[in-house]
């Protein structure tokens, strides 16, 4: 890792644990976007560290940007959520064919700051993904598009949202693949802020749609069906491109679950350390004490639990980016490793949350504490990635010479 990026994680810590963890509690009361944590990053260039330098981004390690999104998640899990999934939808553009609106697009991202969602899900409340998504048909010169989608995480602080849809080449004809990156001010194209979750209530998530909108034709990419798939195909069996276009926005999530334990764990170090008393029942055999819960060994066998899955996962993610800026594996190499990082890392947010609230109690479960507030965070992200058991059905289809894909971060 660089000089400048070391500097650059320190200046990200410092915000994040002052200004970011003082808004926190008010951004999730409110369910608002958090602009002025992200006008601070912009700042800093934040977000336009993992774009290339040649488009005005930073080209950050993926080391460096791991830390940094560890960083932000301690302070408020929304803005690291709300970033993470503008970085990783950034990520994909870039690594797109070149074409006229891509170039355009990311030159503003990385030379005066703009940011870029990607609705792609199926709507809020919805219950069938057949119906999210965007139709485009051709009419002149122009490019109509139609539809909705969900969890267009950093909407409102984006000012272009990467659009695909199918193209209908008539009746009994493969539709085609079309992508467009439009301006969310343009015509047709609506932000619904209908976004109000249990957790993560400030990432902007909202539902966009798009009735009618018109793109010049010049301002997309249509790519025949065929072609798209052969372009997967050899995506799949380059570890490079699964670099820019999945791992880097996986283990982004898997870096905002060690930042949110690490918060969830220094909390409750300093809350057993301050708290006195506990009174057992009359039969438990536990005893009740007056002095500080960090006496009580049943606070400290849980604390330890906590201690282990926090250290043992940020050595499982720290070994995981170490290869990955590496490559040297086969192709189904890193996707098993990448599958197994995020299988530890889940694991270690579910027992680092449900540890933190057992050991602290009912007093940090009311609101004027954080606890509260990183365990309905860190519930959201194991809700909205991936689950254990798919993630461990993957480990045994790899186990068994199978191949497999790592197409997260997406559970909705």
């Amino acid at each position: 890792m660089e000089q400048w990026e070391t500097e650059l994680i320190g200046n990200v810590r410092e915000l994040a644990r002052t200004k970011f963890a003082e808004r926190a509690a008010a951004v999730d009361r409110e369910g608002r976007f958090p602009r002025e944590n992200v006008d601070e990053l912009l700042s800093l260039k934040v977000p336009a560290m993992a774009l290339k330098k040649e488009n005005g981004g930073l080209g950050i390690s993926v080391a460096g940007q791991m830390k940094i999104m560890e960083e932000i998640a301690y302070g408020d899990g929304s803005t690291a959520v709300a970033l993470n999934m503008h970085v990783l939808v950034a990520g994909f553009l870039e690594s797109m064919p070149p074409f006229s609106r891509r170039d355009a697009v990311l030159k503003d991202m990385g030379q005066n700051g703009a940011m870029i969602c990607g609705p792609g899900s199926v709507p809020t409340g919805g219950l069938d993904n057949r119906q999210a998504g965007f139709k485009i048909h051709e009419d002149g010169d122009d490019l109509v598009i139609n539809g909705r989608a969900g969890f267009a995480s950093m909407s409102e602080g984006a000012r272009y949202a990467l659009i695909g849809g199918s193209v209908d080449r008539g009746e009994g004809n493969e539709p085609d693949v079309a992508l467009t990156v439009p301006d969310l001010s343009t015509p047709g194209i609506k932000n619904l802020l209908n976004w109000d979750a249990m957790g993560l209530r400030g990432t902007s998530s909202h539902d966009i749609v798009i009735e009618n909108a018109r793109i010049p034709k010049s301002e997309g990419l249509v790519i025949p069906a065929a072609m798209m798939r052969m372009v997967l195909q050899a995506q799949a069996q380059v570890v490079d491109v699964q670099t820019q276009i999945r791992a880097r926005g996986a283990l982004g999530i898997l870096a905002i679950w060690l930042g949110l334990s690490q918060a969830a764990f220094d909390f409750t170090i300093d809350y057993v350390k301050q708290r006195h008393g506990y009174l057992a029942g009359p039969n438990s055999n536990l005893g009740g004490s007056a002095g500080f819960r960090s006496e009580q060994p049943w606070a400290q066998f849980g604390i330890g639990n906590m201690e282990h899955w926090l250290e043992t996962g940020r050595i499982v993610l720290d070994d995981c980016v170490r290869r990955l800026e590496t490559p040297s594996e086969r192709p189904q190499a890193f996707p098993r490793r990448l599958v197994r990082t995020g299988y530890h890392l889940r694991r270690m947010s579910e027992e680092v949350s449900a540890g933190a609230m057992r050991v602290c109690g009912a007093h940090a479960y009311v609101k004027n504490r954080p606890l509260e507030r990183i365990y309905r965070d860190m519930v959201g992200g194991n809700v909205m990635a991936w689950k254990t058991d798919e993630l461990m059905h993957s480990l045994g289809l790899s186990a068994l010479g199978q191949p497999i894909t790592f197409v997260g971060p997406a559970g909705t």
